[in-house]
């Protein structure tokens, strides 16, 4: 949580890739495709509004290629996104800091990228509302997070007029996207200098089909998955106040449906500082 007047400006960088994949629940390679790579770079700003109240901004670009099949290489900037976290109770006892928080959010593509051509597509093109509740409790440096929250996704247009979903044939371009019910645990250290954590993150559609045998997913595709993986940030203080932070994660992904089994990496560095040029309200 950032305190007031605080701000953090991150850029990151992230590394994504598979060579088999989940249609529907059979587990397959694809040499027609080969490796599937995906690439991103996010810039993400959050700003303190008061000590319990955060305004948070994301927008990242996206570059998908793999080394086999005959389809080019998709790039481009993909959504814009907004939250607010509120910290709605904070308690300090003699058994450790407890809190709960409340996030909510919504996103908007910022290009006009093509959705139906899975899983070279940058994003799903759909405009999403979501709401999130989070858990959070440390002791003597310890902690463990949990959260859960729902995504709501709005139809999305397509360059055909007609799709099969679930065996049914829909003349219409319109296309049904669908919802998400997203949860996350994790369990970390962290003091003044450094934090390291182990997460286990799960995404679980709330409708959709399968992929059908030997085709190209679809946005309508039931798309659920479960990875495994751990976070480390160190900090780095300035004379001024204000200090950065190197941050590098791993990730694998251990179970799905109608998603490839990646492995990613992610780098990135962040800025904190107080606005007002003060640095007493720094963490």
């Amino acid at each position: 949580m950032m305190g007031k007047h605080l701000i953090c400006n991150v850029a990151s960088y992230s590394n994504s890739q598979w060579s088999q994949y989940w249609e529907g629940t059979l587990k397959r390679s694809n040499a027609n495709v080969g490796t599937f790579t995906s690439q991103n770079v996010m810039l993400m700003s959050a700003y303190g509004l008061t000590k319990n109240l955060n305004v948070i901004a994301g927008l990242p670009y996206i570059w998908n290629r793999s080394n086999g099949g005959h389809f080019s290489r998709q790039e481009g900037i993909q959504d814009l996104s907004v939250w607010l976290k509120y910290r709605a109770f904070r308690a300090e006892t003699s058994l450790g800091t407890f809190a709960l928080f409340a996030t909510g959010g919504i996103s908007a593509p910022a290009n006009q990228y093509i959705p139906d051509m899975l899983p070279y597509s940058i994003g799903l093109r759909s405009k999403t509302a979501s709401i999130k509740g989070i858990a959070h409790y440390k002791f003597k440096g310890f902690y463990l997070t949990g959260h859960a929250g729902y995504i709501r996704r709005s139809n999305i247009h397509i360059d055909r007029d007609s799709y099969q979903y679930d065996g049914v044939m829909y003349d219409t371009h319109e296309v049904m996207v669908p919802d998400v019910v997203d949860a996350s645990a994790r369990l970390g250290y962290i003091n003044k200098y450094v934090q390291v954590e182990g997460f286990i993150d799960n995404m679980t559609s709330q409708s959709g089909d399968d992929i059908r045998r030997q085709d190209m997913p679809f946005p309508t595709n039931k798309m659920d998955q479960t990875q495994l993986g751990g976070m480390a940030k160190v900090h780095m203080y300035l004379k001024n106040g204000s200090f950065f932070t190197l941050v590098g994660q791993y990730s694998q992904v251990t179970a799905g449906r109608n998603v490839g089994q990646a492995r990613m990496y992610t780098v990135g560095i962040q800025h904190t500082f107080n606005v007002t040029g003060r640095s007493s309200d720094l963490p």
